[in-house]
């Protein structure tokens, strides 16, 4: 596997599991890591999330990974846990691209 290829795939595992452990403890989840599949959605018939939810996980995410996610990226975002990932890692990316 090319060096640049494992670095992604071991930066997105890492990521993954800091929003999974964010979502548990700051949104105290009654689940195990286990038991979040990055796929379910967050609202709905999924986690079952409310709009109290939402702020507070954007809010937390900023903290966390110091990115600022704007209203376009928070809708994207709010969708599953692998969603917010994706948005977490593009973030970070143009955060390095830009100097930040």
């Amino acid at each position: 596997m090319r060096p640049e290829l494992k670095e992604k795939i071991e930066r997105r595992e890492n990521t993954l599991n800091r929003v999974i452990e964010l979502l548990i403890s700051g949104l105290q989840l009654d689940r195990s890591y286990e038991e979040l599949d990055p796929d379910t959605p967050l609202f709905g018939t999924g986690l079952g999330l409310d709009s109290v939810d939402a702020v507070e996980i954007v809010v937390a995410l900023e903290s966390e990974f110091g990115i600022s996610l704007e209203e376009g990226d928070s809708m994207f975002a709010l969708r599953t846990i692998n969603s917010l990932v994706d948005v977490v890692l593009r973030q970070s990316e143009e955060n390095l691209d830009d100097g930040s």
